[in-house]
């Protein structure tokens, strides 16, 4: 009797140890694809930023141009 109680809680014990390695590896995964999800942001965040520096460093380029053509004219 005492065999058979050692080899139940044995498979049971077995049992559980393969659950608990199937979830462990979905978890690995899972946190695989949110690493990936998170450095996608993180660049398209940072493109974000640079465009709009871009952007702006382009528009005062333009306006420079245009006050430096305008006092051009103005001093012939």
């Amino acid at each position: 009797m005492r065999d058979m109680d050692d080899q139940l809680l044995d498979e049971r014990h077995a049992a559980l140890m393969s659950s608990l390695k199937g979830i462990h590896e979905r978890l690995d995964k899972l946190n695989g694809r949110t690493r990936q999800v998170e450095i996608d942001h993180a660049v398209l965040a940072d493109r974000a930023k640079r465009s709009a520096t871009v952007s702006w460093s382009s528009i005062g380029a333009v306006l420079v141009g245009g006050l430096y053509w305008l006092f051009s004219a103005m001093r012939k």
